[in-house]
């Protein structure tokens, strides 16, 4: 088989069979490069060898011819009356084989006559365009080797499989070899076959070229249309069709073969082809089409254009509701093309700030406010209120909102509440009461988020109903804004704040679910993808689910780029917080140097209570409480300024006790210890950590009760605060006398962490015998090397620096167990001081198996 055809030799030997067994006449039909030519050749060779004369063209007396004949005519479409005339005696004389190769297009009335006449006589073999199977059957045959899927596809759709110009490509890569034929992001031709694409194009007639570019350059293939580009009528302009698609360098679907209209568009003259695009935009336009693609290559090449610019600042600003990456390459291609850049800035940043680009945002939206007549100004105040809301700057947040108008009036209160002007707040969600006529999804859900952080605030004995009618608030704003949500420029989410309710009152079940669907909903879009996956981390760490926490932490920076200050400090005090409950010294100290920095980039408000707290926490196991009074202080002044509300102050006295309970200073555990008691009497979340601070408080001073600490231990775990609950059971343990009482608490603090599934706090051997504090390995003991596997646990956290008391706390077995591996380990590696001992372990732990 030919590579550059599409038969094989079966069809040249049915066709060059003895006389009797073959047509009158054969047609070879396809359009141009597809063939035709080469099948004529090798039937005239195939005759010759058969001892038949070969006549290329029609005789001019062919009744004179001697013999038996093969009469081999090409481009038979242009064949004249006479021409016909004659070839119709060949075609009715039994010595005479004839054999025309014709395009589909024209065809002469006398040809189709004659071959009409033919009838059953006639044999017709179609040429046509190559598929992916038949292209790479020609690349086995010219490459040696089979053509990978996805250059067989580039190969496909670049010529079309038009054989004229897939075979010399491969004929081309097959000399220079196969990797020649992909660059990066392109496919690599070679200059011949260049050559060989602008020379058919060059033997095209005139106007049929010029059709060809005028598709090329981007029109429809509408025969009113390219009619009034060429100027000719519609029926001329179908011609013109035909006569492309016989070339073969239109294909069916109306595309130019790829090869050739880059040719066309490279050959013709830039401005010739800006003309016909602005004429097809025009055209389209006044048709009441929408050819955006058009205005964007036109746009693309710098093109001013009014049709282009209007119609790509329409669309641009429609996908700032479904897709704002979108949004922002069309609005700033309008620009290009000719829209005033200062009516288009307001929406290029709204579209920049949807997409994740806040710097860019910032950039535009100061192009709008600095200009007083720009008519997007209110559009771009409440992008750059979204962006400094993440940035910490909340103060000025509410002037913004203001000048973004009333629909923006949830945003303001939302911030005057965050920033502690409870009243302001309240007083301005009135205000867009009374100023707005139609409210919006946006609007009604902000105003819902606002009012639902204020009845957060509220104190008294009907705090506790309050703070569930805020919670649901809260939740019905997150719901209201789902299905548009994903395009809100939000100043914070409802969502994230509704978790934040839900984690200030201990309940972790509803943060966990508010923040899933916020997750699916991608509520907010991806400004808000962050803190809705790390707060979801948030609520793993509190119930020890670590490698969860860590899933959620990665999710939050897949993008790879840098966090939100209001986002950092969460990550940071998370990566603080899972160090802390690991136990891991030294990743606790590299956290705490980024956490210190977070901090300073942002500054407290409302909504960063619980890192704030969490970071009281390390500060307190890393002896460096002083370094973050100021924010304290700060924080303490905020809360007062709304009124000391039980809600979001109970966290925070949680963590200060929790530092307290890490420094062991019962003297800086009462005051957080009375606070927590005084919310009790209308927070059931603040009694129970009331009740732990209180038991913690007692277990610190050495009155262990066992059944008051296993009773708040698993009030805790009710709360979602498995991993403490777990913690205050293993520290009682630690501190218990009683060999039963020691028994029944690191019982209980195995229990709890099992139940909240606590990755942090692996369970131990319960102590066998009273009176006694450990006992030896017994014969099941696993031993790796020299150590125990408890001797491992301990040495592990021996190297890590934790005292004899943590690690009891971290193992749930009593401080003077811990003592005794110690013991049992100096002497098993012969370690004569402790210095020598922590060089030994380090040692004998670097050997353990990966």
């Amino acid at each position: 088989m030919s590579a550059a055809t599409g038969w094989g030799p079966e069809l040249v030997r049915e066709l060059t069979a003895p006389s009797g067994r073959v047509p009158a006449v054969v047609t070879v039909v396809g359009p141009g490069g597809t063939g035709k030519s080469l099948l004529l050749a090798e039937l005239a060779t195939a005759h010759e060898r058969a001892g038949l004369a070969v006549l290329d063209a029609v005789p001019e007396d062919p009744a004179a011819l001697p013999g038996p004949v093969a009469v081999l005519v090409d481009d038979a479409h242009h064949l004249d009356d006479a021409e016909v005339a004659r070839l119709g005696v060949l075609v009715r004389s039994p010595a005479a084989r004839v054999v025309l190769a014709l395009r589909p297009w024209p065809r002469p009335p006398a040809l189709g006559a004659l071959l009409a006449e033919a009838g059953p006589a006639r044999r017709t073999v179609g040429l046509a365009h190559a598929d992916r199977g038949r292209l790479r059957e020609w690349a086995r045959e010219l490459l040696g080797e089979a053509l990978a899927p996805d250059l067989a596809d580039a190969v496909l759709t670049q010529t079309g499989g038009l054989p004229a110009f897939a075979v010399p490509l491969l004929r081309a890569w097959g000399r220079r070899g196969l990797g020649a034929a992909a660059q990066p992001g392109r496919l690599a031709v070679p200059e011949e076959v260049a050559d060989r694409v602008r020379a058919d194009l060059a033997a095209v007639e005139e106007q049929t070229r010029a059709l060809l570019h005028a598709l090329a350059a981007g029109a429809p293939l509408d025969e009113d249309v390219l009619g009034e580009l060429l100027g000719v009528p519609p029926d001329r302009a179908v011609g013109l069709l035909d006569a492309g698609r016989a070339t073969g360098l239109l294909l069916g679907t109306g595309e130019v073969v790829p090869l050739a209209a880059r040719a066309l568009l490279a050959v013709t003259p830039p401005d010739v082809t800006r003309r016909v695009r602005r004429q097809v935009l025009a055209l389209l336009v006044e048709r009441g089409e929408e050819p955006v693609e058009l205005a964007r290559r036109l746009a693309a090449e710098q093109v001013r254009d009014r049709h282009a610019a209007r119609l790509l600042e329409r669309h641009g600003e429609a996908a700032l509701t479904h897709d704002p990456a979108l949004a922002a390459q069309l609005l700033g291609e309008a620009a290009r093309s000719g829209a005033p850049v200062a009516s288009l800035a307001g929406r290029r940043a709204q579209a920049a700030a949807l997409a994740g680009d806040l710097d860019g945002a910032l950039q535009w939206a100061d192009t709008a406010l600095a200009d007083e007549s720009a008519p997007d100004r209110a559009r771009a105040a409440g992008v750059t209120a979204a962006v400094l809301a993440q940035r910490g700057l909340l103060s000025r947040v509410a002037g913004l909102c203001r000048l973004a108008g009333s629909e923006r009036a949830g945003s303001a209160a939302l911030a005057l509440v965050a920033t502690g002007e409870p009243d302001a707040a309240a007083a301005a969600l009135e205000a867009a009461r009374t100023a707005r006529e139609l409210p919006t999804v946006l609007s009604v859900s902000e105003e819902l988020t606002a009012q639902g952080v204020l009845q957060s605030l509220r104190t008294g004995d009907d705090a506790a109903a309050d703070i569930a009618a805020a919670l649901s608030t809260l939740t019905r704003a997150a719901a209201l804004l789902e299905p548009v949500g994903r395009t809100a420029l939000l100043v914070d989410s409802p969502a994230a704040l509704a978790a934040l309710v839900a984690l200030h009152s201990g309940e972790l079940g509803v943060a966990e679910s508010v923040l899933q669907r916020a997750v699916g909903a991608d509520l907010g879009g991806p400004p808000c993808r962050r803190r809705h996956r790390l707060l979801l981390a948030w609520i793993a760490m509190l119930a020890g689910r670590v490698t969860q926490a860590r899933e959620h932490m990665a999710c939050a920076q897949e993008d790879g780029g840098p966090l939100e200050p209001r986002d950092d400090v969460v990550l940071q005090a998370l990566e603080v917080g899972l160090a802390r409950r690991g136990s891991d010294l030294p990743a606790l100290v590299r956290a705490w140097v980024r956490a210190r920095e977070a901090v300073v980039r942002y500054p407290v408000d409302l909504f960063t209570l619980l890192p704030l707290g969490e970071l009281v926490v390390a500060a307190a196991r890393l002896r460096d409480g002083e370094r973050l009074r100021p924010h304290l202080t700060e924080a303490q002044a905020l809360l007062a300024r709304l009124g000391d509300p039980q809600l979001w102050a109970t966290s925070l006295h949680w963590s200060g006790a929790q530092a307290a309970i890490l420094a062991d200073d019962p003297e800086g555990l009462r005051p957080h210890a009375a606070a927590l008691v005084a919310a009790a009497r209308t927070s059931p979340y603040a009694a129970t950590l009331a009740r732990a601070g209180r038991t913690w408080l007692h277990v610190l001073s050495g009155d262990v009760d066992p059944d008051a600490v296993v009773s708040t231990a698993e009030q805790l775990t009710a709360v979602g605060l498995g991993w403490d609950g777990s913690r205050l059971a293993g520290q009682a343990a630690a501190r218990a006398t009683d060999a039963r009482a020691r028994s029944v608490l690191l019982g209980c603090a195995r229990s709890l962490a099992d139940s909240a599934g606590c990755e942090t706090a692996p369970a131990v051997p319960v102590p066998r015998s009273a009176g006694r504090d450990a006992a030896p390995p017994g014969p099941s003991a696993v031993v790796t090397g020299t150590l125990s596997d408890r001797e491992r646990e301990v040495a592990r956290l021996v190297v890590a620096g934790q005292t004899y008391r943590e690690i009891g706390g971290r193992l749930y077995i009593s401080a003077k167990t811990v003592e005794h591996h110690v013991s049992r380990m100096r002497q098993r590696l012969g370690a004569g001081t402790r210095s020598d001992l922590l060089a030994r372990l380090r040692a004998e732990l670097a050997e353990e198996p990966a």
